[in-house]
């Protein structure tokens, strides 16, 4: 099992918002079924309760959409047009909130928000990143196939060394799920490990990091 260089890493958790996980979220119902077959809440607050306990930087990268967004743009993907009928993450709204259990603690650092996948994109997480000089991320969240595996292939054309939590992100179908952690994350992951793995996996990181101290 690898460890981590504690100071250089960091959890990004993406899209833990109420529309997406939260009852009477308006995509809820759609990703229920895999997120409570994989367990996919309760293991992101496990990754978010090992991270805060072993001292790595937490950023939070939520979606928030505008009334303008979407609607009269030229290109649209299927899933712009879906957000926009569906009014999804809109800013000021319940469901762009945190869910209750993924609220920021202080020193926690929240990305300019995406708008369509990639957590890098038009938001300022690699500045956040590389002004504290981190080069590991650990990511966990929604959606596997959307959001999750865009911003790790992002962070892996940057020069990061990526991680993402198997157990920790969920889909709208197990099919969808499985294709992306067992046909895609393969080609160009880092590393793919389930949260009782990186359990492991900080706690020596941080048994290395207290004897080299």
């Amino acid at each position: 099992m690898t460890g981590y260089p504690l100071e250089r890493t960091a959890l990004v958790v993406i899209d833990a918002t109420n529309d997406f996980i939260s009852e009477g979220g308006k995509a809820w119902p759609a990703l229920r079924e895999v997120c409570e077959e994989v367990g996919t809440i309760a293991n992101m607050k496990r990754v978010l309760t090992l991270a805060r306990e072993a001292g790595i930087q937490v950023l939070h990268a939520p979606m928030s959409t505008q009334p303008w967004d979407y609607g009269p743009w030229k290109h649209r993907t299927p899933s712009h047009d879906g957000m926009f009928h569906a009014q999804l993450f809109q800013a000021g709204t319940w469901g762009a909130e945190f869910h209750p259990d993924f609220v920021p603690a202080e020193g926690e650092v929240v990305v300019t928000p995406h708008k369509t996948f990639d957590a890098f994109h038009g938001t300022d997480i690699d500045t956040q990143l590389r002004q504290r000089d981190i080069d590991h991320v650990i990511i966990c969240g929604l959606t596997t196939n959307t959001c999750v595996d865009s911003t790790g292939r992002d962070a892996v054309e940057r020069g990061y060394d990526v991680t993402f939590v198997s157990d920790a992100v969920g889909t709208f179908t197990m099919d969808i799920q499985r294709a992306t952690i067992e046909l895609n994350w393969p080609r160009y992951a880092h590393q793919i490990v389930t949260t009782d793995e990186l359990t492991e996996s900080l706690s020596l990181s941080g048994d290395a990091t207290a004897a080299v101290a």
